[in-house]
């Protein structure tokens, strides 16, 4: 057995030289430990992360699971931008919420749930909208900028912020089963300029507008694009993004899973990068609404689901549950729900039959014969289209064409608080 001679050791102690102040609290070294011992990161590449700067607009499905990775790995200041509120239909993909949090601010919310997992970094709730007048202002104190929102406006709102603030952004997007990222803007680590989303995306895809409320979304989609994003905003931090920049395509349902292409060069007619570009620091001088109003499609009321103000030959839900009662000689109707088949199985109101809006517009005079037709749908706005393509082929036969205002979200509103509202 060895023994230490103790006075060999309080003389060797008395030699020991003070320790230089470690740059990482004694904790993060621990809780950082797993990445810094990876080839290539170390030290160096933590203290980058902890005195980055990085702007997170939009705290949903793609917003979590970005954030999530950002503030676990230790970025140390993280502006969390998003003024709406969580729901009950947002927790089953937008993971940093909670039941008990259901109408909080998401910014908020994705906050207290960030700080409880990591209280080393700084988290700056923006509870706001970004619009064209405060874009710059807002976005200026960060050196990075993640765009995870999922309007098109928005997205080119943000990639002419980051032109104008000149840093690099990461933008990605996400519906059904399928979603993409890419960096977009500012320079390479080797001082090669990117295209900006612009220079890629010129003008607004048709039906790029969709929403998950609409469209679907599966879950683990947005979870994957949004650590992607995550993963992308890394790389830049520590200096180990793509030499070549690159578009990342993911399709839940392909093989392999993610496919990842060469984007383009900068376009020299882009009009926010460009030679001549047209945009300016004065963002609130172009036109964004009119620009994205294509992919946006018609303004539809959410009490009524009235598109663009035509009212036509429309009924309520009361109006509808009278002609249904059996005891009215009336109930001789032919009720049709336009929703897409998944959702008619979801639920449906007794005595409907399913014929899906394309269906319809592609033959309205296929449908079954019946002197009184209602058509029914989820929110009062397919149901309405429905009914006036049918309109105008049998415009003198007869037939009387209503559609339901509201559809069965009213139903379930006014009606029967039990039917399922999705």
């Amino acid at each position: 057995m060895n023994v230490i001679d103790n006075t060999q050791a309080q003389g060797s102690s008395s030699t020991l030289q003070p320790v230089e102040e470690v740059p990482l609290a004694l904790e993060e070294y621990i809780r950082y430990g797993r990445q810094m011992i990876m080839p290539g990161f170390g030290l160096p590449a933590q203290l980058k992360l902890k005195n980055a700067k990085v702007a997170v607009v939009g705290a949903g499905g793609l917003g979590c699971p970005t954030l999530q990775y950002l503030a676990s790995m230790g970025v140390g200041t993280i502006g969390i931008f998003d003024h709406d509120e969580v729901s009950l239909s947002n927790l089953h993909r937008q993971i940093l919420h909670t039941t008990d949090r259901v109408g909080m601010n998401k910014a908020e919310s994705a906050c207290m749930t960030l700080s409880a997992n990591n209280p080393s970094v700084t988290l700056i709730p923006n509870p706001v909208p970004i619009t064209p007048s405060t874009a710059l202002s807002l976005l200026k104190p960060y050196s990075i900028l993640v765009d995870c929102t999922d309007r098109p406006l928005t997205r080119y709102l943000l990639s002419d912020a980051s032109v104008r603030l000149d840093i690099p952004l990461v933008s990605g997007a996400a519906i059904s089963s399928a979603g993409q990222w890419a960096v977009y803007g500012g320079t390479t680590v080797i001082g090669k300029r990117r295209a900006c989303y612009r220079c890629v995306w010129p003008s607004v895809l048709p039906g790029s507008g969709g929403k998950c409320e609409e469209e679907g979304v599966w879950a683990v989609v947005t979870g994957l694009v949004g650590t992607g994003m995550a993963g992308e905003v890394i790389k830049l931090i520590i200096n180990k993004e793509d030499l070549e920049p690159l578009l990342h395509l993911h399709h839940l349902c392909s093989n392999p899973l993610i496919r990842t292409i060469r984007m383009k060069g900068p376009s020299p007619k882009c009009i926010a990068c460009g030679p001549n570009a047209t945009i300016t620091d004065d963002l609130d001088v172009y036109g964004y609404e009119s620009f994205c109003s294509g992919a946006m499609g018609p303004d539809v009321d959410d009490e009524s689901g009235l598109v663009d103000g035509a009212e036509g030959d429309r009924i309520n839900v009361k109006e509808l549950a009278v002609l249904l009662d059996r005891k009215d000689p009336s109930t001789n109707i032919s009720l049709i729900d336009t929703r897409p088949p998944v959702e008619f199985g979801i639920c449906s109101l007794p005595g409907s039959i399913n014929i899906p809006l394309p269906t319809i517009l592609k033959d309205p005079s296929s449908l079954p014969p019946s002197q009184d037709i209602v058509f029914l749908c989820r929110r009062g706005n397919d149901s309405q289209i429905a009914a006036e393509s049918l309109r105008r082929i049998k415009q003198d036969a007869g037939i009387k064409v209503r559609d339901v205002k509201g559809g069965l979200r009213a139903w379930s509103r006014d009606i029967d608080p039990k039917f399922p509202v999705y």
